[in-house]
C-alpha cells in the first residue's frame, strides 16, 4: 500500500511537468508493482526502459487480486494520460490496451465476468483503432483477432450465446483476412478453423441447421487446404475426419441422408488411415467404432423409411378399394379422406426417426 501511494504521488508530480518519459517509467513501474501483487513467485524479469518486461506472468494461488488491480489501473491512468498527451503515438495506445487485457484477466480469474467483458470490450475498441491505423501490419489484426476470439469465449462460458456468437463472427472477419494477406500461412488457417469450428457449435446448439452447415463447410475448404501443405500432417487428418463427421450429423438432421453417408464415409476412410498409422492410439481407434455404428444407424434409417413408405402406399391402395366399393355418398368420401389423411400423418411419424 505504501508504495502504491508513493507511484501515486510521483505520478501527479510527473504529469504536472508534463515529462511524458519519466511518467512512461512510473507507469512501467506500475505494471511491474501489479505483477508483483499478481504473482507471489514469478520468475525474474528483464527491464529495461519497461518496454521488455514480460507481462503474462503465471498467476499463483497466492495472488494478491485487489493489489494487482489497483497496480494495473493506476498505470492505465498513466497510458491515458500519455496517450491524451500525444495521441499520435501507438505505444500509449498499445500499452493501454495491454493492461485493460490484463485487467480483464483479473477480474475474470476472480469471477467477475461481467467487469471482464467490460475491460476486453474496451480494449478492442484500441486494437482496432491500431489496426485501421496500420491495416498494413498482420500482427495488429492478428492482435484484434485473438481479443475477439477471447471475448467470445468468455461470453460464451457466461451463457451470453448470442454475444458470443456476434464476437466469433467479429473474429473470422478479421481471421480471413489474415488468411487472404498470407494464404500459405498454416498456423492462421488453423486460427481461422477453430474460430468457425466455435460458430458451428453455437449454430448447431440453436438448431441452426443450415447456418451450422455453412460453416462446417467452410471448415472443409480449410482443412482440405491444409491437408494440401501437408499432406502427412496426422493433425490435420484428425481435424478433417472431425469436420467430415460434424457435416454427417448435420445433414442427418437436415434429411439429407445420402449427403451424411458421404461424410460419414469419407470420415471412417480417414480415420483407419490413422489407425493404421498408430494401433496403439485409443482416441483415434474409438472414432471408428463411433464412425461405424453412425454408418449402421443411417442404413437402419433408410431401411425403416422405405419400410414406412410401402406400409403407406399400401394404406392409399386400401382407402382407394374402400371408396370405389362405396355408394359415393358425402359421409363415406369424408370417411375416405379422414383415413388417407391419418395414413399420412402416421407415415409423417414413422419417417421422423430418420431426420432425428
Amino acid at each position: 500500500m505504501a508504495l502504491q501511494i508513493f507511484f501515486n504521488a510521483v505520478e501527479k508530480l510527473l504529469f504536472g511537468r508534463g515529462d511524458t518519459n519519466w511518467l512512461y517509467q512510473a507507469s512501467s513501474t506500475q505494471r511491474l508493482l501489479a505483477i508483483t501483487h499478481d504473482s507471489l513467485e514469478t520468475e525474474t524479469l528483464i527491464v529495461g526502459d519497461g518496454r521488455d518486461c514480460d507481462f503474462d506472468d503465471v498467476h499463483s494461488p497466492k495472488a494478491d487480486r485487489a493489489g494487482a488491480l489497483t497496480a494495473y489501473e493506476g498505470s492505465l491512468a498513466i497510458r491515458r494520460r500519455l496517450a491524451q498527451a500525444d495521441p499520435r503515438n501507438p505505444q500509449w495506445q498499445n500499452d493501454a490496451a495491454h493492461i485493460l487485457d490484463r485487467i480483464g484477466d483479473e477480474y475474470l480469474d476472480s469471477g467477475k465476468s461481467c467487469r471482464a467483458i467490460a475491460a476486453y470490450e474496451e480494449s478492442l475498441v484500441i486494437w482496432r483503432r491500431l489496426a485501421e491505423v496500420d491495416p498494413r501490419k498482420p500482427q495488429r489484426w492478428r492482435d484484434l483477432g485473438v481479443r475477439l476470439n477471447k471475448l467470445g469465449d468468455v461470453k460464451w462460458d457466461a451463457a451470453d450465446c448470442s454475444g458470443a456468437l456476434a464476437a466469433y463472427e467479429r473474429s473470422i472477419i478479421v481471421h480471413r483476412r489474415l488468411s487472404h494477406i498470407d494464404p500459405g500461412n498454416m498456423r492462421w488457417k488453423f486460427a481461422l478453423g477453430e474460430v468457425l469450428e466455435k460458430i458451428g457449435e453455437l449454430r448447431l446448439a440453436s438448431a441452426d441447421y443450415n447456418g451450422a452447415l455453412a460453416t462446417y463447410e467452410e471448415m472443409l475448404a480449410i482443412d482440405r487446404e491444409l491437408l494440401a501443405i501437408d499432406d502427412n500432417s496426422t493433425e490435420v487428418k484428425w481435424n478433417l475426419s472431425l469436420t467430415l463427421d460434424q457435416i454427417g450429423n448435420v445433414k442427418r438432421a437436415l434429411g439429407d441422408m445420402r449427403g451424411a453417408s458421404v461424410a460419414y464415409e469419407e470420415s471412417l476412410s480417414i480415420r483407419r488411415q490413422l489407425v493404421d498409422l498408430d494401433k496403439s492410439n485409443s482416441r483415434w481407434i474409438q472414432n471408428v467404432s463411433l464412425s461405424l455404428r453412425k454408418i449402421d444407424a443411417l442404413k437402419r434409417d433408410a431401411e425403416h423409411y422405405s419400410a414406412a413408405f410401402t406400409a403407406f402406399e399400401d394404406s392409399i391402395a386400401v382407402v382407394d378399394n374402400q371408396s370405389l366399393k362405396g355408394d359415393g355418398t358425402s359421409s363415406q368420401s369424408e370417411d375416405g379422406l379422414s383415413i388417407g389423411t391419418s395414413t399420412e400423418n402416421q407415415f409423417a411419424a414413422a419417417t421422423a426417426g430418420a431426420a432425428a
